[in-house]
């Protein structure tokens, strides 16, 4: 079966990771190319509609959802599973720039607290969209699980709260994470001057009374 998405760098900065991500050919480009799809990510996660997104459709997410690119939903729901686990900080943000040479190919940009974190929250992120757009027959991820499970591997890795029986098991669950970060590579910069979209979600914006910063 075909996979939805293919990433094909990440680089991890000091405070940031950015990753080129390719939407594969015959795959949709754009949320309104399969509005049930999106339909499924929104019903996973559904205060992503909620999101401060400050592109030209209006100030939150649910204002473009329904037409922008699938590389975008994908950086506010990476954006959601972050900010879910707690770990995150006060306010998480995102980026999504399109690469002016090839229509399907994206740089997302994620504040990076963690770098485990933000892996793992890419990652949790793809595979749902995954089920959404290409596997939908197939049993809903659990949302909820996938977060305590990311918020357990995450604080294992930091040391919090780990017991000595449980070392091992957060090793084991740790290797991909681990084996993708020492694979990344860094990410060319070409796409720098390509139109983008600045987004933040925020505990503030959950309660209605979203944050702003533009650059």
């Amino acid at each position: 079966m075909a996979d939805l998405f293919n990433i094909m760098k990440i680089h991890v900065g000091e405070d940031k990771l950015r990753a080129r991500v390719l939407v594969n050919p015959g795959m949709p480009v754009r949320t309104s190319e399969d509005i049930e799809a999106t339909a499924r990510v929104y019903y996973l996660a559904p205060t992503i509609a909620q999101h401060a997104c400050y592109g030209d459709a209006g100030e939150k997410f649910q204002d473009c959802m329904g037409d922008t690119e699938l590389a975008h939903l994908l950086e506010h729901l990476t954006v959601e599973i972050m900010n879910q686990t707690g770990l995150a900080g006060d306010i998480s943000f995102g980026r999504t720039r399109g690469v002016a040479e090839d229509p399907r190919l994206f740089d997302i940009e994620l504040g990076c607290p963690d770098d485990a974190l933000t892996i793992g929250a890419l990652s949790s992120a793809a595979f749902m969209m995954q089920w959404a757009f290409v596997n939908p027959d197939a049993p809903a991820p659990d949302f909820e699980g996938t977060v305590a499970a990311l918020t357990q591997l995450v604080s294992s890795l930091r040391g919090e709260g780990v017991s000595a029986g449980d070392e091992p098991a957060a090793e084991e669950l740790a290797e991909g994470i681990v084996a993708d970060e020492e694979a990344a590579e860094p990410l060319a910069d070409e796409a720098e001057d390509a139109p983008h979209t600045e987004d933040i979600a925020s505990d503030a914006v959950f309660g209605g009374a979203a944050a702003a910063r533009v650059e």
